[in-house]
């Protein structure tokens, strides 16, 4: 029986757990099953989380449900904080310049708790490791004995170095954050290590991949873009000028479009269409400084359960991105659905959508809302614009492509073992 181990802290604990990074892992976990007989998925989670027998029980059948009937589930509670020291808050930032694994991004699983974690579970000798995001690969790397030749798949999804540097660079949560732009370089290396070790590494798009592929001088880079499903049908354009915006607001880059949106160009919009609407969809509102805003044209849904029909009341989508990296799945979520799609450059970095055809990229907040107002006072050019997006994301960001493309890696990745295993049994035969 050939099995799989997944290693991630990306916990879905609930059915509100749908942003990006717990999407595309689903999407990976599903590719799996079509190559092994057995996935065991473990989360690494917070010490502090503790879950009961029937909790835990729960959560499987869950997953299984969601994702798939051959994956199991390990929680492992591990992740820890480093203690507090008596140093200045900017000065503990000196210490990761040259120790990757004190890293804001790491350091919780820097600890025995979590390699004990990751040693428990490859004494089932999985066929195959696949390494959600880096702060798990940073585990994994420590622990090359105990991986021997067991075939790695990283899956780095965001840059991390871009991601970090463009946060600290446009919305440090205070003002000396920025000195851990110091930490970069040696971020970057562990990113350049981690490539060169794994079997095959994922991005989330071709942009990123040849990127990647000069600066870690490597062909081990594979782009395996996100994806969604794609609705059969979609409805028809809502007769009232509604804009939409949809993400986990726990997400900074996310919670910053939002303030952005709401507070810079929401006014401009409303001043020219003042029976528009704003809605803005996704947990954990209260992260957005103008959720209690008094502006009665301004929604805060929280989480959204039916996508069609939150789409169905949009006539435009706005993404003023500012920061982050990777591609966003929730402007392919609204190419899937039809919708006109207004983004800054950054938002709709990596997709391929066609400018002022499939979608409409602008910079600055008065284009975002000149833009806004336009497709507001023009219904047929909405319709026009989200049905050529539609079309185009139907070609490339199909989940069902995707999967299929991903277990291909997979079974590429995995043949070097099974020729090596199979070699093995006719020797034993002869003997």
């Amino acid at each position: 029986m050939t099995r799989a181990l997944v290693l991630s802290r990306w916990f879905p604990a609930n059915d509100q757990a749908v942003f990006g990074v717990v999407q595309r892992l689903q999407t990976q976990v599903e590719a799996l099953a079509r190559v092994v007989d057995q996935i065991d998925c473990v989360f690494l989670v917070s010490a502090r989380m503790q879950c009961s027998t029937e909790e835990i029980r729960a959560h499987v059948e869950r997953l299984r449900r969601c994702w798939s009937a051959k994956a199991s589930m390990t929680i492992a509670p591990v992740l820890t904080k480093p203690a507090a020291t008596r140093w200045p808050r900017w000065q503990c930032y000196g210490r990761g310049i040259l120790d990757f694994h004190s890293q804001p991004l790491v350091s919780d699983v820097n600890n025995e708790a979590a390699q004990r974690a990751v040693r428990s579970a490859l004494r089932a000798a999985p066929d195959l490791v696949l390494a959600h995001r880096l702060e798990v690969m940073s585990l994994i790397m420590k622990l090359s004995r105990d991986i021997g030749q067991t075939p790695v798949f990283f899956d780095l999804d965001d840059i991390e170095h871009v991601s970090l540097s463009r946060r600290l660079l446009r919305s440090p949560d205070w003002p000396m954050e920025r000195l851990q732009l110091l930490q970069i370089p040696r971020l970057l290396l562990a990113e350049i290590q981690a490539v060169r070790w794994s079997r095959l590494t994922f991005v989330c798009s071709d942009q990123d991949r040849r990127y990647l592929r000069r600066l870690a001088c490597s062909r081990r880079v594979e782009a395996v873009i996100n994806s969604t499903h794609f609705p059969e049908r979609v409805g028809g354009l809502t007769p009232d000028p509604v804009v939409l915006f949809v993400g986990y607001l726990g997400y900074k880059p996310n919670a910053l479009a939002a303030e952005v949106l709401v507070r810079d160009i929401w006014p401009m919009v409303r001043t020219r269409v003042p029976n528009a609407r704003l809605i803005i969809a996704g947990s954990l509102p209260h992260r957005v400084r103008s959720y209690r805003g008094i502006d009665p044209s301004v929604t805060f849904t929280g989480f959204v359960q039916d996508l069609a029909e939150l789409y169905a009341q949009a006539r435009v989508f706005c993404c003023p991105i500012l920061s982050g990296a990777g591609t966003r799945i929730k402007i392919i979520e609204a190419a899937a659905h039809a919708r006109a799609i207004v983004s800054t450059t950054l938002g709709a970095e990596g997709l391929i959508f066609e400018n002022g055809r499939e979608i409409i990229l602008r910079d600055g907040v008065a284009p975002l809302a000149d833009e806004c107002v336009r497709l507001l006072r023009d219904p047929a050019a909405a319709e026009r614009l989200g049905v050529a997006a539609r079309e185009k994301a139907r070609t490339v960001y199909d989940q069902r492509a995707v999967i299929s493309e991903l277990e291909g890696l997979f079974r590429r990745g995995l043949r070097p073992v099974w020729a090596s295993a199979q070699s093995g049994q006719s020797a034993a035969q002869k003997v």
